[in-house]
């Protein structure tokens, strides 16, 4: 006599040990080797901005970089390129980006940074060179060849001394004077 067993159940069978394969933990991720990867690539494009390489600064975009503020949208690295080396016509351009924190994903393929930045340009209108300082938010994300490029950037810069007042006491707020703290 000769037993017949349903296809589908001899697939799975021969499907245990692929799939036994899934079970395996995640390889850890090396944080500290991906945050310094990442603050290579910030030293290159630090040193491609000091030499006003436009090609350089721009190899850390993704094809489809998004940048915002600081200046025009940004959609794409071409046209982050054409920006860069408008800017880059100006003999006053300098600019300089300092990372502060990098946050790297569990999966070691995204990446969060915050940091500062420093840059200096002529003004078009009174032809004085302006020095701008501010902060900014980056997401990176692993190519396909394993480097960190930038996918979306967003800046802000820091309000001149005496721009922005300082926030009201809460009493002023509702037209009383400030009451002094208690000891």
């Amino acid at each position: 006599m000769t037993i017949k067993l349903p296809i589908g159940l001899l697939a799975a069978a021969a499907m245990l040990p692929a799939l036994s394969a899934c079970e395996k933990p995640a390889a850890t991720v090396d944080t500290a080797k991906e945050t310094a990867a990442l603050q290579a690539q910030l030293d290159a494009f630090n040193a491609a901005a000091k030499a006003k390489d436009a090609e350089k600064m721009v190899a850390l975009d993704a094809t489809d970089v998004k940048g915002y503020g600081g200046g025009p949208d940004i959609n794409g690295r071409d046209e982050d390129l054409k920006v860069t080396k408008a800017m880059l016509a100006d003999p006053a351009y300098s600019f300089a980006v300092k990372a502060e924190h990098t946050e790297i994903a569990k999966s070691g393929d995204l990446a969060v940074q915050t940091g500062s930045f420093e840059g200096a340009g002529t003004n078009p209108t009174t032809k004085a060179v302006e020095h701008a300082t501010g902060h900014y938010v980056a997401a990176f994300r692993k190519d396909a060849d394993g480097t960190w490029k930038l996918a979306a950037v967003s800046s802000s810069p820091t309000p001149a001394a005496g721009a922005m007042p300082a926030a009201a006491p809460a009493d002023a707020k509702a037209g009383k004077p400030a009451t002094p703290a208690k000891k």
